[in-house]
């Protein structure tokens, strides 16, 4: 090569190499042929300048679009901001590995416009869910400082079903709401349920606890200050859950009689 400065493949680390290959099967999966730039210098040139250049689109007569609206995850960060929590982002913050095909399910499902709008309209976020399906305690366990109880705690004895029964699902989008739906506190469960619209549920409590600790891994924000949500988890007396008070000292998780109703203790939501 030009300068003397020549590539040696074998000097490369394994991360190097698994990046560069990732991205050549990322783009023939979308229908790249690198075999023109690889038999042709002003190509290869092209190529580089592309890239360089962010990939801009291009229509059919290779003359780059300009002034069109973002599509995709540039479209669900114009919108919700950092209430948009991406693969690549809870990849880093934990040091997971999400698969090839998880990062393009994650792209083919992403919510249509209109959703995502309903989402920032009522106080939701976006976050990608974990690698693998996660129950409460493993969801602790991606960083246990982040929970009151550190280990063990009354969720970790056998008879709480709901602790290993509930789960977070795997390489899968997960829509909920940053504080409690409104108008939800001093009620009772029943009464709470008449607040939860068609298109909404309750979720879990492996699902918010998910959320609300994956939101400050990444964005550095405690959700759920000074206030509790009951979820859909239903505890070994029949109570359901409750999690929130998120601070320094971590998530609590409790739970309480369903007739109660407190003035701290609202409840989530979920968009189906």
């Amino acid at each position: 090569m030009k300068g003397g400065h020549t590539m040696n493949i074998a000097n490369l680390d394994t991360a190097t190499l698994d990046t560069v290959a990732k991205f050549f099967r990322t783009m023939q999966k979308a229908g790249a042929d690198f075999t023109g730039p690889m038999q042709d210098r002003t190509k290869r040139r092209n190529l580089a300048e592309y890239l360089e250049n962010g990939c801009p689109k291009v229509n059919n007569n290779g003359e780059v679009v300009t002034n069109q609206l973002p599509e995709g995850y540039e479209l669900a960060r114009l919108i919700l901001g950092d209430d948009y929590i991406t693969p690549e982002e809870v990849a880093i913050a934990y040091d997971l590995n999400y698969t090839d095909e998880q990062l393009e399910h994650f792209a083919d499902t992403l919510p249509d416009t209109q959703t995502i709008l309903w989402l920032r309209a009522n106080g939701y976020m976006l976050i990608a869910g974990p690698t693998t399906e996660m129950n409460l305690l493993q969801v602790r366990n991606l960083d246990n400082q982040l929970f009151y109880s550190k280990s063990e705690g009354w969720y970790a004895k056998d008879n709480q079903k709901f602790t290993t029964g509930d789960t977070v699902r795997a390489g899968e989008w997960l829509a909920v709401r940053k504080d409690e739906v409104s108008n939800s506190f001093s009620k009772t469960w029943d009464e709470q349920q008449d607040l939860i619209t068609e298109v909404e549920l309750v979720p879990n409590a492996s699902e918010v606890s998910y959320a609300v600790t994956a939101y400050y891994k990444v964005r550095g924000i405690y959700l759920l200050c000074s206030k509790y949500v009951r979820t859909s988890s239903v505890s070994a007396v029949g109570y359901h859950v409750y999690v929130g008070n998120f601070d320094e000292d971590g998530l609590d998780v409790l739970d309480y009689w369903d007739e109660g109703s407190l003035r701290f203790i609202g409840v989530s939501s979920a968009r189906k």
